[in-house]
């Protein structure tokens, strides 16, 4: 079938005081070239706002909209090629049956209807719980590929914005306010693109909307690889300070599977909550100095020597002010001092939007989330007395050489929600990002910051990027590691991408296929060293210890990985 998309020429810039209605027809205020671009623009009555025109650009077979308004506002939300005409609901013609998502999630659905809502957002929220379980990145390309079927070619739509101008929340496809749900064709969906900005961007004067790109591709990775390119030429990425470091190749352990077994080793088999078997205290109580020497111990026994080792959670006291816990781990320096020696570098858990520790004046006011607040000058200054307690080869400090930063999804958000610096949506997370980043290569230029990201403008302050937890409805963990590792490589083709801790999310393959089906182009990362649990929702685990032909399978899988580098 044809592949179009009939798009209203209606829009709304709706502020939480009310909606944007559209009072009159549109009408065309200029038409004109501009070099081998054509630029219409349409003027187009309001209710809410003194001035609102719609703007076309079509070049080379690609259409950019945008839309600019003039009055005051906080803004809600921004619909494209959606509005209310009196008291009519009007929206687009999809000629496409499928939306296609890079935004990897916790049920490894990234082909939708047309009708489905679809988001890429800058953290999880009831919506994203309720239609895909979770994020699975923090962050992925704006753009969604429209198609039919998996058959070509297809329409890519994608978001263009420039550093200052994330500060929205979340794009969406078919979000259905309570107008829409009480249409009599609600199921039919809006059609509508959007960007959600949770009354948190301030309109006084003239403000004009990112971009919203339109572009054909041959399919729907292609539609993406055209947008990232569309993208860095519009100047909507940032680029890198200085390469990663080239440590961050060697093949890593991660103590944390290795602390979940030992915590349901004996309880494995009873129903237990998802908090339970999955982030539980006694999980952090096995994160110890002498457990860690005990794994590398158990490891090296079997010739299987990391490059760098991740003490994961929670070798710390307090997470928002992390200092090293003296009853788990009474000598951290003494022990990543150790490590290098060995040659083994060391990377730390950070829990980055957590405020344990932290007091209320420098967090984030209001909103839904607890959270610290990166743009508080009072909260920077204890970032950086922080990145110095970790990376600094100085007495008292710890010399580590990265950090993993884990719980961004947590992006605070909602309504009310104030911030000193006023930052909001993907800038709020970027300012937290680029706190630790820049404070952390002052201490220690190496070092590296690691993230589970695949959005474009994280990329220039990731070091080494993690496929991040491999929940999938399959009862493998091959193809979900496989679709973010292919992401991140378009959006970060130098980092070094972890391929995290797949074993664990393992019940159908044996640990020899999983290892062979890891993408060969990612760092092998073990979470294993004596134990392997493997469960699943409504399956029973499997726990066992490990056996000679597991290390043999391992040992073989990271020689032949170093033998590529």
């Amino acid at each position: 079938p044809a592949l179009y998309y009939g798009l209203c020429l209606l829009s709304a810039v709706d502020t939480v005081a009310g909606p944007d209605i559209t009072t009159g027809a549109p009408t065309v205020t200029s038409c004109a070239r501009e070099g081998d671009a054509m630029h219409l623009a349409l003027a187009v009555p309001s209710s809410l706002w003194k001035r609102k025109t719609h703007h076309y650009r079509a070049l080379g077979g690609a259409l950019e909209y945008w839309i600019e308004v003039e009055g005051q506002g906080e803004l809600d939300r921004v619909y494209y090629s959606r509005g209310t005409y009196g008291t009519r609901e009007l929206a687009s013609i999809p000629g496409f049956t499928r939306v296609f998502s890079p935004m990897p999630n916790f049920l490894e659905k990234n082909v939708f209807h047309a009708a489905d809502y679809v988001c890429i957002g800058a953290g999880n929220d009831p919506e994203v719980l309720r239609s895909v379980r979770g994020c699975g990145l923090h962050g992925a390309p704006l753009c969604f590929v429209f198609h039919n079927d998996d058959r070509g070619p297809a329409l890519a739509a994608g978001i263009l914005a420039r550093p200052g101008e994330y500060d929205f929340y979340k794009l969406e496809i078919n979000h259905a306010n309570a107008r829409v749900a009480a249409a009599p064709e609600p199921i039919i969906g809006t059609q509508s693109l959007s960007l959600s900005y949770q009354g948190q961007r301030r309109v006084d004067g003239v403000w004009r909307s990112p971009r919203l790109w339109l572009g054909f591709a041959a399919g729907a990775w292609e539609g993406v690889a055209a947008y990232l390119r569309k993208l860095e030429e519009y100047g909507g990425t940032i680029p890198r300070r200085m390469p990663p470091p080239r440590w961050t190749r060697q093949p890593v352990f991660c103590t944390w599977h290795e602390q979940v077994a030992l915590t349901l080793r004996h309880t494995a088999g009873t129903s237990l909550s998802f908090q339970d078997t999955e982030s539980a205290t006694p999980m952090f109580d096995h994160c110890t100095q002498s457990n860690c020497l005990r794994w590398l111990a158990a490891l090296e026994r079997q010739g299987i020597i990391p490059g760098t080792v991740i003490i994961d959670a929670k070798w710390q006291t307090l997470c928002g002010d992390p200092e090293a816990d003296p009853r788990k781990f009474p000598d951290l320096r003494g022990l990543v001092d150790e490590l290098h020696g060995r040659g083994i570098r060391t990377i730390l858990w950070y829990q980055g939007w957590d405020r344990d520790g932290v007091p209320d004046e420098e967090c984030v006011q209001g909103g839904t989330r607890p959270a610290v607040d990166p743009t508080n000058p009072a909260y920077q200054a204890r970032a950086r007395r922080i990145m110095r307690r970790l990376f600094s080869d100085a007495p008292g400090c710890y010399n580590a050489d990265g950090i993993k930063i884990d719980g961004m999804t947590g992006t605070p958000a909602g309504p009310g929600l104030r911030t000193r610096g006023g930052a909001c949506g993907f800038e709020l997370a970027r300012c937290l990002l680029e706190l630790f980043y820049r404070e952390a290569h002052a201490v220690k230029p190496d070092c590296a910051i690691g993230q589970f990201t695949g959005f474009p403008y994280f990329a220039d302050l990731c070091d080494l990027a993690r496929t991040g937890d491999l929940y999938t409805v399959r009862g493998d963990p091959l193809s979900a590691n496989a679709f973010r590792a292919r992401l991140q490589r378009q959006v970060m083709p130098e980092v070094a991408i972890d391929s995290d801790g797949s074993l664990r999310f393992n019940l159908a393959l044996d640990m020899s296929e999983v290892l062979r089906g890891t993408p060969p182009d990612t760092v092998p990362c073990l979470y294993q060293a004596e134990y392997l649990l493997e469960r699943r929702d409504f399956c029973l685990p499997r726990f066992r210890a490990m056996t000679e032909d597991d290390y043999r399978a391992i040992r073989e899988y990271w020689a032949e990985y170093r033998r590529r580098l």
